[in-house]
């Protein structure tokens, strides 16, 4: 499935450039445009509208669940989504177990592969190349492909997924951009590991 960006590269540069991404805001700015956009971008817009309902879904959820730990903990925060993911260790067991059912059904069903990432400090890294499922479907871990320090080419790291939240239209990992980028490249399978002595 192409992505709104990927399909509505020319009318996202001419109505809604200087939206912030994240959280569904390049969706509620591309349909304030929807008598301007060509028709491969209308179908793309349409598919990730359908994804905007769930997520609105998931966050009514969250809310009806955690209001007082929101209004406690998150009142003054600049993003909410945010804060509540940094802080869900102290929430309320209510509102813990609604976001952990939540999370591992966003896992376990989502097609991850292709979204951008970014790290706990707001940070894009890359995007998501493959998607490791263990046997009852859920997300075991994901490959990202990253770019080296200083541009010297990319590489793929693994990240299992208890270090990954994701939203509608990116993955956010509970990593900082250091600890991402000095995550050792993935194996190749059949391969040796760096470490696997030589014979």
């Amino acid at each position: 499935m192409e992505s709104v960006e990927g399909a509505c590269g020319k009318e996202i540069s001419n109505y809604c450039g200087n939206v912030t991404r994240g959280e569904g805001r390049l969706v509620l700015c591309m349909q304030a445009h929807e008598d301007r956009l060509g028709l491969r971008c209308q179908f793309a817009l349409y598919r990730a509208s359908r994804k905007l309902e769930g997520v609105i879904n998931r966050v009514e959820q969250i809310a009806d669940a955690c209001w007082s730990d929101i209004e406690a903990q998150c009142g003054n925060a600049d993003s909410i989504g945010r804060c509540v993911m940094e802080k869900r260790e102290s929430l309320s067991q209510p509102c813990r177990t609604v976001m952990s059912k939540l999370r591992e059904a966003t896992l376990g069903l989502a097609s991850l592969r292709g979204l951008p990432v970014t790290t706990s400090d707001a940070k894009d890294v890359g995007q998501v190349v493959d998607v490791v499922r263990k046997p009852d479907g859920s997300v075991q871990s994901i490959q990202i492909e990253v770019g080296q320090r200083l541009g010297l080419g990319a590489k793929t790291i693994t990240i299992d997924a208890d270090k990954i939240d994701q939203f509608m239209d990116q993955v956010r990992l509970r990593m900082g951009h250091d600890e991402v980028m000095s995550a050792p490249a993935a194996s190749t399978p059949g391969a040796p590991s760096p470490a696997a002595p030589k014979k």
